[in-house]
């Protein structure tokens, strides 16, 4: 079920992305609701899966592969709206991809994406609650923003509220620059803790 409810959120996301290129208020305001329905599934699919005895590799895979698609197809979109600039998506994806096979790799040698981390610091930054629920309410707070920003654009669009969304951009650029660099911070632990594992593969070979 909780696995279910995990895929559910692609759908949804299909939707917000459909809403948010609507030349409509109303649609864009319904793509940022909509966008916080799918954020607070990621967390109730994990409740579910701890009260209903449902915690699996499987799940732990399927949830984070959906955190990835639903993160990285936003910061596209926003960038081809022209919200974002186009680096950020790049720096995300980039990111997803090299820490997801590094991942898949470190999985096949027995230890999940949150087991890996056994430094401290490293446990502090990619599994703590307080580090996870800061890097979750960031993205909630970005992917809202950017979606009622477009709303904005479209009510204000020839309007003498030019100035306004100048400064409403430039929050925009700030909010990305935090939570990339948030992205960015949270993915480090994981290429230098997974040199162990590479390590014994050579060790293996040898």
């Amino acid at each position: 079920m909780a696995n279910l409810i995990t895929l559910s959120r692609l759908p949804w996301l299909a939707l917000a992305v459909w809403m948010v290129y609507q030349p409509s208020v109303g649609w864009r305001l319904g793509a940022a609701g909509l966008t916080v329905f799918i954020i607070v599934l990621d967390g109730i699919d994990g409740i579910l899966a701890r009260a209903w005895d449902e915690v699996s590799d499987l799940g732990s895979v399927l949830d984070i592969a959906v955190d990835r698609v639903v993160e990285q197809v936003l910061w596209i979109v926003y960038a081809h709206l022209g919200l974002v600039p186009v680096w950020a998506p790049l720096i995300v994806v980039g990111r997803g991809v090299l820490t997801d096979a590094i991942r898949a790799y470190v999985l096949a040698k027995g230890a999940t994406a949150f087991g890996m981390m056994e430094t401290g610091w490293g446990q502090f930054l990619v599994s703590s609650r307080f580090m996870r629920a800061l890097y979750g309410g960031a993205k909630t707070v970005v992917f809202v923003y950017l979606a009622l920003l477009a709303a904005a654009e479209v009510a204000w669009a020839g309007g003498p509220q030019f100035v306004t969304l100048a400064w409403l951009r430039t929050i925009a650029l700030w909010l990305t620059v935090l939570v990339v660099s948030l992205t960015v911070l949270r993915g480090i632990p994981v290429f230098i803790e997974a040199r162990r594992f590479f390590g014994q593969a050579r060790e293996t070979n040898t």
